[in-house]
């Protein structure tokens, strides 16, 4: 609580100093002043000796003079018929008169040019350097100090000698306190702790500038301001209190004010050339390049030249930082009106610099003291409100980004949905013919050549539903549809589908169901065909002779949920163990002469692992080259306990529901209408065309339909607007649209136009069938 109360009072004295004491023709008066959590500054007119380095068995045989203190020797002043000049040396006195109640006292001493010598009741008790009167004999130093003293009589006498002679100022600048021990060391802590928290603060925003520039867009303006914050946080702590000296005590002066003064150059120089970066049209590059190389040039004589040189560059500096910063407020204010980003903020963070440089230079200048607080709030303010220029700049950038991918994603489905379409439009007529002519009972000759053109058509069918099914893998567009399933039913209709091609080939096509497993099951049977369906295909593709199984074992069960583990196996070539983690990867496949020899698009393995993985299930393999592949993966079912529908019964009540009914088939490819007219009409449906969606909606307002098939890209009014337009007068009857793309947006606007549900082309028949049932059913 005490160093609380200690820490509120000196920030109080930091904001308002009411002291009114001051020393008067080298005395000072402080014997009714309460010294207890107090501190009072010596100035005033302290006894004055030019040109002697006076000690106190001494003092009484000089001729004395008055000199305000602190106050630098600069400016031509004369005392006793000498000028006072920079370079040289002097003796100040002054008696203080203290009050009879006193706490533990302790003396500060500030800033002086830039070696002294303090005396206190004839005793010495600190110095800086080394005092001396000439360039060879005295040694500067730098280092605020807090000396405490004991009180032997109701007075006291202090004694400093001073001597520069490498700095282009001289004297002191910085007064004299002395005051309550405790409020002196809190005084200097706080000042350090001001001074350590801004260089901390700089540093670190320094380096998360530059990580975002090393690792993020490589926008040179960040790069510029991470390096400002960077060079000038060595500022913080290396001019004023000197902080640094708190840490290395013993470093050579020489090294600091070289260090000091480049922290002052290097980081102006650097902050023009960032703000050029920042808003490069809207500013005079000459003007700012310009002051970075002046700033470069004085960086170079604080690096080479004598100390007594180069300290004499900083009065013209400070002109020529105040002339930058209004021509930045300009600048930025010319941004501003142009709706530049982020810079509103770079005009706030300007103007606020501005003042701060404004006040800095006045301390410098003169003999104000600074007040910490409001230069540690002004440069708080001045560093949050360049942050925000980059944040808001990065934030813009990321948006212009995402605005950018959007785009391109969109243009990614928009070209997905359209290639979809025209290539699926006439694969629908060449799927659709060969289906139904298969089934026309042809001559055997007439068959085979079917079964090749329907196999062909469908092959190419599968490679373009792999490509479109990776696509919404990777980005997540899909759905699972949760039905009833049976296993053992849908497992013998996939061995029944490669059963062919297995003849064909000469191989031994073999299915093993494990029997206690329960064959009825939630599951979506899309993509359990799928990735069966994949993985058969991919056996029988690399399997020459011997045999393809598939398996299935039943892992754990328990009342409502069943754990099955799913193999496929084949004695074909085998796989590398050094790649059998790459088959994983998109367009991957064992080796390049794979897919010579076989085929494929290496996406199969791909989309099943994801579909796997997206159900929480995992694909592996164990291979050895020439000894044939195991492919295994294990999935949990949720158990359907009532008893299957007969699917041949379900079939003819199908058949029976649709019989007679009126269909419009809403569709401009010529093609899709007579396999869509041969399939309907062979169901016993009534079937009128509409041309486009415009001759849609007309028919449907003269005419009643039990179900309308609506095709989506069409001339006139495409299928969604059609669809909007007749839910406007017609909300019940079904409408189904034949769509080409296999998208989810797709699918998600043919919902939202108002459509039952769909189905894509090329369109499976059975398919298309159930559903016109399903529909019809609960009109």
């Amino acid at each position: 609580m005490k160093k609380t109360l200690i820490f509120l009072t000196i920030f109080l004295s930091t904001l308002f100093n009411t002291s009114a004491q001051e020393v008067i023709d080298g005395v000072i008066d402080l014997s009714k002043v309460d010294l207890k959590n107090n501190a009072v500054a010596l100035n005033g007119e302290w006894e004055f000796y030019w040109k002697e380095l006076v000690t106190p068995d001494s003092v009484d045989f000089y001729v004395k003079d008055y000199y305000r203190f602190p106050k630098l020797w600069n400016g031509g002043i004369t005392r006793n018929g000498q000028e006072l000049t920079a370079q040289g040396y002097a003796t100040y006195r002054v008696k203080v008169i203290l009050p009879p109640k006193i706490p533990q006292l302790a003396i500060s001493l500030g800033e002086s040019y830039n070696a002294y010598l303090l005396y206190y009741d004839g005793f010495e008790i600190g110095k800086n350097g080394k005092v001396g009167k000439s360039l060879e004999t005295s040694v500067p130093d730098w280092m605020p100090q807090v000396i405490p003293v004991a009180r032997f009589q109701n007075s006291i006498e202090l004694i400093i000698q001073v001597s520069n002679f490498r700095h282009t100022k001289g004297g002191v600048r910085e007064p004299i306190m002395i005051g309550d021990r405790k409020v002196l060391n809190a005084k200097r802590d706080f000042d350090f702790s001001y001074d350590f928290l801004l260089s901390g603060s700089l540093i670190m925003g320094g380096l998360f500038f530059l990580g975002l520039f090393m690792f993020g867009q490589h926008e040179r303006s960040v790069l510029f301001f991470a390096l400002f914050c960077l060079t000038f946080s060595y500022r913080m702590i290396g001019s004023g209190e000197y902080a640094i000296h708190a840490l290395y005590p013993n470093m050579s002066w020489d090294l600091i004010i070289r260090a000091e003064y480049l922290a002052l150059f290097i980081p102006c120089g650097i902050f023009t050339i960032y703000s050029y970066l920042l808003y490069p049209e809207d500013s005079k590059k000459t003007i700012l390049l310009g002051f970075s190389v002046i700033s470069a040039i004085f960086s170079l004589l604080s690096l080479f030249a004598p100390t007594v040189v180069f300290t004499k560059l900083v009065e013209p500096f400070f002109i020529l930082v105040i002339v930058a910063i209004f021509y930045l407020i300009y600048v930025y204010w010319i941004a501003y009106k142009r709706n530049r980003t982020g810079a509103q903020y770079a005009f706030a963070s300007t103007g606020i610099v501005f003042m701060v440089a404004v006040y800095l230079i006045s301390v410098y200048l003169t003999p104000v003291q600074e007040n910490t607080f409001l230069t540690f709030i002004g440069f708080i303010l001045f560093f949050f409100f360049q942050s925000l220029i980059l944040s808001y700049r990065f934030a813009h950038s990321l948006k212009k980004a995402k605005d950018a991918a959007e785009s391109a994603s969109k243009a990614k489905t928009d070209f997905l949905s359209t290639i979809s379409h025209e290539i699926r439009t006439p694969l629908n007529a060449v799927v659709g013919i060969s289906h139904f002519l298969i089934n026309e009972n042809p001559r055997k000759d007439q068959k085979e050549s079917l079964e090749s053109l329907q196999f062909s058509a469908e092959h190419l069918t599968a490679l373009i539903n792999d490509i479109l099914d990776y696509n919404k893998l990777e980005s997540g567009a899909i759905e699972f549809e949760f039905t009833e399933v049976n296993l053992k039913t849908l497992s013998a209709k996939i061995i029944k589908a490669h059963s062919a091609l297995a003849k064909e080939k000469g191989l031994i096509l073999d299915l093993e169901l494990d029997e206690k497993m329960h064959p009825l099951v939630l599951a979506d049977q899309t993509r359990i065909y799928q990735v069966l369906n994949n993985l058969i295909n991919n056996a029988l593709k690399f399997t020459s002779k011997g045999y393809v199984k598939l398996k299935t074992t039943l892992i754990s069960e328990d009342e409502r949920i069943q754990t099955v583990r799913t193999e496929v196996l084949d004695s074909g070539i085998g796989i590398p163990y050094d790649k059998q983690k790459l088959i994983f990867e998109r367009f991957t496949q064992a080796g390049s002469s794979t897919t010579r020899e076989f085929g494929g698009t290496g996406l199969g393995l791909a989309i099943i692992r994801k579909i796997l993985n997206m159900v929480g299930s995992e694909i592996y393999v164990k291979s050895e080259p020439g000894s044939g592949t195991i492919f295994w993966f294990d999935l949990s079912f949720k158990k359907v306990l009532h008893e299957e529908v007969d699917q041949a019964e379900q079939e003819e009540a199908d058949s029976n529901i649709i019989v007679g009914k009126k269909i419009l088939l809403v569709e401009d490819n010529q093609m899709n209408i007579m396999v869509a007219e041969k399939f309907l009409k062979k169901w016993e449906l009534r079937v009128e065309v509409a041309h486009n969606g415009k001759e849609g909606v007309e028919m449907m307002q003269e005419n009643k339909y039990d179900l309308v098939l609506m095709d989506l890209q069409m001339p006139i009014m495409d299928g969604y607007k059609a669809t909007r337009k007749i839910r406007t007068f017609d909300e019940k009857t079904p409408i189904i649209a034949l769509t080409a793309s296999a998208l989810l947006k797709v699918r998600q606007d043919v919902i939202a136009a108002g459509m039952n549900d769909y189905i894509t082309k090329p369109f499976d028949p059975n398919e298309l069938k159930r559903k016109i049932a399903s529909y019809i059913k609960y009109q």
